[in-house]
């Protein structure tokens, strides 16, 4: 877009990891060479650290290039996979035609794969780019690939390519067995502002740039923001170089690269502002519930507890009261039962019944008929209420004694032999029944003789 106003063959400061764009510091040369010697001298567990934008990736694809030819390479871009996914992966990089099932499907055949390549005396180097997404499972199996090895030489490089929080995780607990076999690490820095200079006139010299288009103010301006990082170098020297082609100035200066500066939303390591000046609101502890309907909050558990212990404490008062107000509380409960329900009293009191087993105890206190069953009267019982009688007795002309009145004949019992009984007999026929009358002139004769006494 802006190339031909340069005059460039191509754009500086792309993002992608361009070979030909690696600029060689004292620090990356250095990386390559200690990488490269792990390789070559196969000295098993390698690792590669630095912060994000510090050109790892570049750095590594330099060394496969270096050692193209003298070591059978494969790179996973993204270790997040399951075990299978892995190994069939490892599988398709290096060329293995195997059908992965199970772990011994991948294991043999890679197996005789790395003898092969030692017999060619040629590395095997197994490139896990991102490292800081490996699980503890996955790099269990990583470690466990270390064992197939020669008793004269290791037959498996590995190198992990990571940002810098993978050395926390290497530094866990379950790790440990790992972290011990790593022999050689390194990690990148970024650039200061010589290097960061340096940088950016090697890219623009390798684009075909004939002059400085960047002032020394606007690197000094570039490195601010940047902090040393390359891809932030990168970024703002790409949108600086546009801007300065809108308005027509081959020379970028400070002002330019402060303007894309302000376009850009964040810069590197620095705090958000409201982090440093401003203190944000404490998050609230209690957490949203839904309101929940009661349909009871009359019923709660001190209500229940108060009710049971008025009810324990009035049911022990009752039970230590004295006799005398218990059978004086137990009648007034008899009488009041009585007025409110007068039809719901007990009959057998009051009501004769005939007794068809026997003859009457008293057979002069009773009239019955000849061939007639004995009227039997059963008294009331002697824990039953009393009768209640009116202030003032009717004036009834009943003889002094039982004796005055007449006696009925004696009859017999009915036969056993007889084929019905004689209950029966007393329901066949109304009129064979005694007079109710009778029944109660004998109950009055006797409430009157316990009066008396």
């Amino acid at each position: 877009m802006y190339e031909s106003f340069y005059g460039l063959t191509k754009k500086p400061f792309q993002i992608t990891t361009d070979p030909s764009f690696l600029w060689m510091g004292k620090k990356h040369r250095e990386a390559l060479s200690t990488l490269k010697y792990g390789v070559m001298d196969n000295k098993g567990f390698l690792l590669l650290t630095g912060e994000v934008g510090t050109g790892k990736t570049t750095l590594i694809n330099r060394l496969v290039e270096d050692i193209h030819g003298k070591a059978y390479t494969a790179k996973i871009p993204d270790p997040g996979l399951s075990k299978y996914d892995f190994y069939r992966m490892v599988s398709r990089y290096f060329g293995l035609p195997i059908e992965v099932r199970t772990k011994s499907d991948f294991i043999e055949p890679f197996s005789r794969f790395l003898n092969d390549a030692h017999e060619e005396k040629k590395s095997v180097l197994l490139l896990i780019d991102e490292a800081q997404r490996l699980k503890h499972d996955l790099m269990e199996e990583i470690r466990l690939l270390s064992n197939l090895e020669r008793q004269d030489a290791k037959l498996l490089n590995i190198f992990f390519v990571g940002q810098s929080e993978f050395n926390s995780i290497l530094l866990q607990p379950e790790n440990r067995a790992l972290m011990r076999r790593i022999t050689i690490t390194y990690n990148i820095d970024p650039l200061d502002q010589a290097e960061t200079c340096a940088y950016i006139r090697h890219r623009l010299k390798t684009a075909g740039a004939g002059y400085d288009i960047f002032s020394s103010a606007a690197m000094e301006a570039v490195f601010d923001f940047s902090r040393g990082y390359p891809r932030q170098i990168n970024i703002i020297c790409d949108l600086a170089m546009f801007f300065s082609s809108q308005v027509s100035r081959r020379t970028i200066s400070r002002k330019i690269v402060d303007q894309c500066r302000e376009r850009i939303s964040f810069s590197v390591d620095e705090l958000p502002s409201e982090t440093r000046t401003n203190h944000r609101a404490p998050a609230p502890t209690n957490h949203y519930q839904p309101a929940q309907r009661n349909r009871r909050r009359w019923l709660s558990a001190a209500r229940v507890l108060g009710a049971a212990a008025v009810l324990l404490l009035i049911g022990s008062g009752v039970y230590f009261l004295p006799d005398p107000l218990k059978d004086s509380a137990g009648q007034w409960v008899r009488e009041t039962y009585r007025t409110y329900f007068p039809g719901s009293g007990n009959p057998s009191a009051m009501v004769p019944t005939v007794d068809s087993a026997s003859p009457s105890a008293n057979p002069g206190d009773a009239t019955a008929a000849p061939h007639s069953p004995p009227l039997v009267v059963t008294p009331p019982l002697a824990d039953a209420p009393a009768l209640r009688m009116p202030n003032q007795p009717p004036d009834l002309d009943l003889p002094d004694t039982a004796d005055a009145r007449p006696r009925p004949a004696a009859t017999a019992a009915p036969s056993a032999a007889s084929s019905e009984p004689p209950v029966a007999a007393v329901k066949s026929s109304a009129a064979e029944l005694p007079d109710p009358a009778d029944a109660i002139d004998w109950l009055l004769n006797k409430r009157k003789q316990e009066l008396s006494q």
